[in-house]
């Protein structure tokens, strides 16, 4: 569906553009704006762009800087211009951009607020796959010495770390000494996502603070009773190691199946949101990044895509003996199937519904012929009901094996196993609600 709903948009895009007067001047020559965040428009968006505007037959394509929160991709075919416009200047004032028109695409670095969607109402369904595109994947990563005991951490405990509550490493289980915190400069993404999701509005306090996160990751290599704060994307030196991270659930490590996975919980998705009625190009644009040339170039600038590929395994399974069994002898695939039972458009949240559609052509390469999957599912746990958990993680396992086997793929085993395995504590049922896949 992917592939034909991108040729649908690029033969779309190639009329839209025909239609366009001939014109020598920018002001007279399509334009196509993408506004907001600066993490994503800095280096990914104009790499996307660049590749894109290749595809449907652009060429002469140069850049320039208008200012220096704005960048103007230039291209011609057949001697008709555009413009691409990519605005950085933060996430919200791309939503607002979006809201009010003066946007094609709003470039998100996080999900829209409540209040945004509130004065987005006109927007329509903002979690549809139709209208939200995950386009990579970044998060946190949390680094100590090698030396160091300590072996995981959750997330209110790094909260009360980089808040000054926790200042000692014999409060985490490790040696009675002071933890020595080192982040990235304050106006940085790290630090942004870092006030976002782990201390909720709560102030940092005593952060050594550093222009660059990898020298925050060397400090770590030289003093044992570092922790520094990264992102995933930051080369982890010699000499230290990353920390399991849990949120009221297991403890999970920044591995690339669990990033992708989002099993790890210091994980954020890099999107493209768009309004329901996108022009040609808008959406053609979109369904080239979550498309595999498109994520060829999200990776070209080290951030992790959402292709769909083999990953290294864990060397043991953690969970109970039922999980064990589900899965003996498969290899876990590196996505993790959520839901949307408030959207009219799809069961599934928009990543996931995207990411069955890979799911099945990634089945249909030849070098997986012949073989087949298995569907494992888990719920969240309901006190009040024991029963009910395993009951809806069946459900889900059983709708998620539908779709594949309505599509020509095998499935031999689908099972739900309730509440056994939460990723997350109270208040987070959407992290626990999910369903794995695995290759036989």
């Amino acid at each position: 569906m992917l592939h034909r709903l991108l040729n649908a948009a690029v033969l779309a895009a190639m009329l839209c553009c025909a239609s366009v007067p001939v014109a020598a001047q920018d002001t007279e020559a399509e334009r196509l704006r993408i506004h907001g965040s600066n993490t994503i428009g800095a280096e990914v968006m104009p790499r996307i762009v660049d590749a894109w505007l290749r595809s449907i037959g652009y060429t002469g394509i140069e850049r320039r800087t208008p200012r220096p929160d704005r960048m103007e991709i230039t291209a011609v075919r057949d001697g008709e211009s555009l413009v691409v416009e990519i605005d950085r200047r933060g996430s919200a004032n791309g939503f607002q951009a979006l809201v009010d028109g003066n946007a094609e695409l709003a470039m998100m670095a996080r999900a829209p607020t409540a209040s945004e969607r509130d004065a987005g109402w006109q927007l329509g369904d903002l979690g549809s796959p139709e209208q939200e595109f995950t386009v990579a994947l970044d998060g946190l990563a949390i680094v100590v010495n090698d030396r160091n005991p300590v072996r995981k951490i959750s997330v209110a405990q790094l909260r009360d770390i980089a808040a000054g509550r926790i200042r000692s490493w014999s409060q985490l289980g490790g040696e009675d000494a002071l933890i020595h915190v080192h982040a990235g400069p304050e106006a940085g993404g790290s630090r942004e996502f870092l006030q976002q999701r782990v201390m909720q509005g709560g102030a940092t306090s005593g952060a050594f603070e550093h222009a660059r996160l990898r020298q925050a990751a060397r400090a770590a290599a030289e003093d044992r009773h570092a922790l520094a704060i990264v992102e995933l994307t930051t080369r982890i030196p010699p000499g230290t190691r990353t920390l399991a991270v849990s949120d009221g659930g297991a403890a999970v490590l920044p591995t690339r199946l669990n990033v992708a996975s989002e099993d790890y919980p210091l994980v954020r998705r890099y999107r493209l949101y768009g309004a329901p009625l996108m022009s040609a190009l808008g959406r053609s644009l979109a369904l080239y990044a979550v498309g595999r040339d498109g994520q060829r170039a999200v990776e070209a600038v080290g951030l992790q895509s959402v292709m769909l590929r083999t990953a290294i395994q864990p060397g043991r399974l953690p969970g109970v003996q039922a999980y064990r069994e589900a899965v003996a002898g498969a290899t876990r695939l590196p996505v993790g199937m959520r839901f949307n039972m408030a959207s009219l458009s799809t069961l599934f949240e928009s990543r996931s519904a995207l990411d069955m559609e890979r799911l099945v052509a990634f089945m249909r390469l030849p070098e997986n012929q012949g073989r087949s999957l298995v569907v494992v599912a888990f719920a969240d746990h309901d006190p009040g009901n024991r029963l009910l958990p395993t009951m809806l993680s069946n459900e889900r396992a059983d709708m998620v094996a539908g779709y594949l086997t309505r599509n020509g793929i095998p499935v031999t085993r689908s099972v739900g196993l309730g509440d056994v395995r939460p990723l997350a504590g109270g208040g987070q049922r959407d992290r626990n609600e999910r369903v794995e896949v695995w290759l036989l």
